[in-house]
């Protein structure tokens, strides 16, 4: 989970519906979905404010994030009684195929989840490891691409093959003896070393849906060329357009943005930096009855 970009939602009580920022309409559907869960609420109308989020479609959970701040809001301003975690995220309809945006927006840091078994609402937390502070992600959204999601990343899913058991055990042993143990003990190049082949080998597994281990030839050639530059830990976050890459501090991390913004294969992408969130979401109460939620995916 990183700091930025962040979910930002100011929620309030009003006379009349309203809602204003990114994903407006989407957030007004989901504060009038959340209210289905507080069925003894008084209160008939929110003013909802959307004053940041990532792009949707970035590879950056912002639905998640946006729909867990809000039901999380909604359920303050009702004073709801609180409900078990894997109930919260569906009640919004969340966490059907993963379970990681949603840990990461309870607890921060990194998320290792075990998947879901039928007649479980919300897959089972295996670890949680606090990545080290210094650390920085460098995120590079590619242009002219979007990732899948709705209907078009339902349909990909049911495309897709069964997934080899020796890949699903290579797949948990650079998990689980890689990855996990190096963030923990801040072992920086064996952390990004290993996040770079569970990508490719992850990837692999969605080639029939995009055409090899990446969404597309632009993403594909950034983390060739970045890997040229000496930069390990670099992948694809979720479906894409957006490249993730590690860096072991600040200066490491704006070092390489300079490095790589005079390159032709960025010369039109969105670069930024981040530092991670080991904290998770924050929620706020402000006066005259708002609530101000923060969210990092």
């Amino acid at each position: 989970m990183t700091d930025q970009p962040r979910v930002v939602v100011e929620l309030s009580v009003a006379e009349q519906w309203s809602a204003s920022g990114p994903f407006a309409e989407r957030a007004l559907e989901l504060v009038k979905q959340s209210l289905e869960s507080c069925p003894r609420s008084s209160l008939q109308a929110f003013k909802v404010v959307v004053c940041s989020a990532p792009a949707p479609h970035s590879g950056l959970g912002s639905g998640t994030q946006l729909a867990l701040a809000i039901v999380s809001g909604v359920r303050q301003l009702c004073q709801a009684p609180a409900l078990d975690f894997s109930q919260l995220v569906g009640s919004v309809g969340r966490g059907r195929r993963s379970a990681v945006g949603s840990y990461g927006f309870q607890l921060g840091g990194l998320i290792w989840e075990e998947g879901r078994l039928p007649g479980e609402l919300l897959g089972k937390l295996k670890r949680r490891i606090e990545v080290p502070s210094e650390w920085r992600v460098v995120l590079v959204k590619m242009p002219y691409s979007e990732g899948l999601s709705g209907e078009g990343e339902q349909s990909a899913f049911e495309r897709l093959p069964a997934v080899p058991a020796d890949v699903t055990r290579q797949l948990m042993e650079l998990a689980e003896e890689q990855i996990l143990p190096a963030a923990e003990r801040g072992d920086f190049p064996a952390f990004t070393e290993a996040t770079y082949q569970y990508g490719r080998l992850a990837g692999n597994c969605f080639a029939s849906v995009q055409g090899g281990p990446f969404a597309s030839p632009q993403i594909a050639a950034g983390v060739q060329r970045l890997r040229k530059l000496g930069v390990k830990g670099v992948g694809q976050s979720s479906w894409g357009p957006t490249i993730f890459a590690f860096a072991k501090d600040k200066g490491s991390a704006a070092e390489l943005i300079d490095r790589i913004g005079v390159l032709d294969e960025f010369s039109e992408a969105e670069i930024a930096c981040a530092p991670p969130n080991n904290e998770g979401a924050r929620i706020e109460t402000i006066p005259s009855q708002s609530v101000s939620g923060q969210s990092r995916p």
